[in-house]
């Protein structure tokens, strides 16, 4: 194996998200229980994302390699998108064109959309500001993209390798920007479902645990549990964002029992979820939108019309409307807090179906968008093969 191929950069990229990943959870541990031994009092913190968070002032100070847990976690990330990168450089060399021709270049090319997308936000929401146990948060969200990150690149290191060359409609200067403008949009709409599926996790825990002082209705209970196993049959990646993640903020929020303050670390964070999830929307879906008119202004130079029906087109199209509803609902009916974060969990949902279950759906044999396999003919609308979306 070559030192700089793409295949031996990709691999080192997984095991530096799997590095990071596992650096993260080591931190939530010591975040949890090092205050077991500490007193506490309180203080507040305002974040940029709007969070009035509550924490220990005890807890505000500490081992040095603990209070700088997060930007070891940001610098993995940081040090994983410019390997990342890398590699997508070495496999333009070796495929001659753009790398997002097939899932075995195209999901790199997102995963480092989501790199770029994750450091952004963590500036953007001011997620280094938070100290003391309620910046848990921060790193729970950030270890879980790297774990994420990590087992997305195992399974594109079992996909086929072969490169391909570019069909005819595939040879534009369009390829490129329409490709990468929906890899930062659907990535970093992933990372805003990991954030409310994240508040909606601790939620769940703190509505069993301290049932009496906080109490959450039966309804949204079970509808948070019902949530996790819809992700049990996409498989091993189904299990980990699904039931995982819940079992991991169980784990985290049985610690937090044993803190003099129990969750209450957990209450700035969700006071300010519909700021922190709005601002992870604002960066997501401008990209999203250029990404659907580039693709139309692409199929009337290739097609001559802007939109042909064509199944990956309304797949896509469906996961654009379930955005721009929660926009809709957010300023005419004023849909704010838990009731538009679930049309942002349904909408991450939908993102993934169009990204990566696409491909097994049976409309998609026919598709003009299935351009990564070379042996289907394409029948669907015009003949030919098209643009990438």
């Amino acid at each position: 194996m070559e030192t700089f191929s793409y295949r031996s950069l990709i691999t080192l990229t997984m095991y530096l998200s799997a590095t990071g990943g596992g650096l993260g959870l080591l931190l939530l541990l010591g975040r949890f229980l090092l205050p077991l031994f500490r007193g506490s009092s309180v203080q507040t913190l305002q974040t940029n994302s709007g969070m009035q968070v509550d924490l220990p002032a005890s807890d505000s100070s500490g081992p040095r390699w603990l209070q700088r847990g997060s930007w070891v976690l940001l610098l993995m990330m940081t040090v994983s998108l410019l390997v990342n990168s890398l590699a997508m450089g070495a496999r333009y060399v070796e495929v001659q064109h753009w790398p997002a021709q097939t899932m075995y270049e195209v999901i790199p090319l997102g995963v480092a959309s989501g790199f770029f997308a994750g450091i952004l936000l963590y500036f953007v929401l001011g997620l280094g500001q938070i100290q003391g146990i309620a910046r848990a948060f921060t790193e729970v969200f950030m270890t879980l993209k790297l774990i994420a990150y990590a087992a997305i690149f195992l399974y594109v290191l079992n996909l086929d390798p072969t490169g391909r060359p570019l069909p005819p409609a595939l040879q534009s200067y369009w390829f490129p920007v329409h490709i990468t403008a929906y890899m930062i949009g659907y990535f970093t709409m992933f990372i805003g479902t990991l954030a409310v599926w994240l508040l909606f996790c601790f939620r769940f825990w703190r509505g069993l645990l301290q049932r009496g002082d906080y109490p959450v209705p039966t309804k949204e209970l079970l509808a948070i549990f019902g949530f996790s196993l819809i992700t049990v049959p996409f498989g091993q990646y189904g299990w980990l964002m699904g039931p995982g993640v819940l079992a991991l903020t169980g784990v985290l929020a049985g610690l937090s029992l044993m803190l003099p303050n129990k969750l209450s670390w957990f209450d700035g964070w969700e006071t300010g979820a519909d700021t922190f999830t709005w601002k992870i929307f604002l960066v997501g879906f401008p990209f999203l939108t250029a990404g659907l008119i580039m693709g139309a202004l692409w199929a009337q130079e290739a097609w001559a019309i802007y939109w042909g029906w064509d199944s990956k087109e309304v797949s896509a199209l469906i996961s654009w409307v379930f955005y721009a509803v929660y926009l809709h609902l957010r300023y005419v009916a004023g849909w704010k807090g838990r009731k538009g974060m679930w049309i942002l969990l349904v909408g991450g949902f939908s993102v993934y179906i169009t990204f990566q279950l696409f491909g097994y759906l049976p409309a998609s044999q026919s598709s003009l968008h299935r351009y990564t396999d070379m042996e289907n003919v394409p029948t669907e609308g015009l003949m030919g093969a098209g643009p990438g979306g």
